[in-house]
């Protein structure tokens, strides 16, 4: 029987985990999902779990044993964030390349320099194309059936890729929430036994990853991009199978809130929940704004998005990300999946939460009145990036010449 629990998105994504039963976890603790790995080896010691906790020496040694697992033939879990995930990026593209369906939780947090605990998506965002699916949470029970759910989306025979559920440090990872907690049999019956092929036995030992001539190289990738492809119908069908199966609103690539409207704000993430209010209150004044939230966002739902985009005037792209030298990644992703639309929407940027900063309901209010107004800097054709929240008395020197130094007295 279903049940209500209060738990932070740690918790919750570590109740998915003891739910879904996979055989082999290895890992190493990195603030702030340590939390969520000490409630999984507790559920281990104590026999809820059967499963092979490894505490290994790093998390680049953690991907590669959830990599040699998978192949062997095991469900795998993991977790990391951050410098973490960076460590393990090698072992990434091990995982895709080889076709290891690991399900790993991302506890988006900020990159060193400066060094951060807090919250923002550019550590997920630096590995987006190592080929492993990555669905963003808005809520800790959206990280609880998005866990469970991906373990059936990775193991499906038409995709077989390793996926990343990712939830936003301290906003998520250690925020208590009500979230509805499905009974374990019926997600025993939901993900069934484990679907994942032993490539590697030791009784028939075989190579790994041989150097590959050119002859061969371009197919393999070209299968990875036909699972991708894939992913963009399974994970649908699994949202809806679920949202059946245990009487839940059906999770897809995408969620639209009143659509239709002039102004669309988008965003992925926490931030979703703040634009929700937001944009109700702004529909209150009788302004024409909806919600676009991005769930999936590899492989990227570039035609879904064209679809719930067409009508819109102006599109907000609110990017709890920045990569130096260009856009949010949201913003970008969005403006190429419009291109070539009769009369498409202008799309612009805004950079917002940085480190974990607070979105506040009157910024989002704020920036998409003055969108619709087209006021400063959203009346320029030249792309501007808005930075919500900017402290310029903090920007020391704003110069090309200038060099961040750390202060040492």
């Amino acid at each position: 029987m279903d049940r209500i629990e209060l738990l932070t998105g740690n918790e919750a994504a570590a109740r998915a985990v003891r739910l879904s039963k996979p055989q082999v976890i290895p890992t190493y603790p990195i603030t702030p999902q340590s939390p969520m790995l000490a409630s999984i080896a507790g559920d281990v010691a104590a026999g809820v779990l059967k499963a092979e906790f490894l505490n290994m020496e790093s998390d680049y040694a953690a991907m590669a044993a959830a990599v040699g697992a998978s192949l062997g033939g095991t469900r795998v879990f993991t977790a990391t964030n951050s410098q973490g995930l960076l460590f393990m990026a090698e072992h990434l593209y091990t995982a895709s390349g080889s076709r290891c369906p690991i399900v790993m939780a991302v506890v988006n947090r900020a990159i060193s320099v400066p060094h951060s605990r807090y919250a923002d998506h550019n550590d997920a965002l630096a590995v987006n194309r190592a080929g492993w699916m990555q669905l963003f949470c808005e809520d800790a029970q959206e990280i609880l059936e998005t866990t469970i759910q991906l373990f059936k989306i990775c193991e499906d025979p038409r995709v077989r890729l390793p996926a990343m559920v990712c939830y936003e440090s301290f906003i998520h990872s250690n925020t208590a929430e009500g979230v509805v907690v499905p009974a374990a049999a019926a997600v025993d019956r939901f993900l069934g036994q484990p679907r994942v092929e032993a490539l590697l036995d030791p009784a028939a030992p075989r190579a790994l990853n041989p150097p590959t001539p050119p002859e061969w190289y371009t197919e393999f990738k070209f299968a990875e991009q036909q699972a991708m492809e894939a992913a963009l119908r399974v994970i649908p069908e699994v949202g809806a199978e679920y949202a059946g199966a245990f009487k839940t609103r059906p999770r897809g690539l995408i969620e639209t809130a009143e659509p239709g409207g002039r102004c669309v704000l988008a965003s992925m993430g926490s931030i979703v929940k703040t634009a929700r209010r937001a944009i109700r209150e702004l529909q209150a004044e009788r302004l024409s704004v909806s919600l676009l939230k991005v769930r999936t966002y590899r492989p990227f739902p570039a035609a879904a998005i064209r679809e719930a985009l067409t009508g819109a005037e102006v599109i907000v792209a609110v990017d709890r990300n920045s990569a130096s030298g260009s856009h949010g990644v949201l913003y970008d992703e969005i403006r190429s999946a419009l291109y070539g639309m009769r009369d498409p929407p202008r799309v612009v940027g805004v950079i917002a939460g940085l480190g974990g900063r607070d979105v506040t309901v009157r910024q989002i209010k704020e920036i998409t009145r003055r969108a619709l107004k087209r006021e400063p800097p959203f009346d320029r054709n030249d792309e501007p990036i808005e930075w919500l929240g900017l402290d310029r008395g903090r920007v020391r020197d704003e110069s090309p010449q200038a060099r961040p130094l750390a202060r040492t007295g």
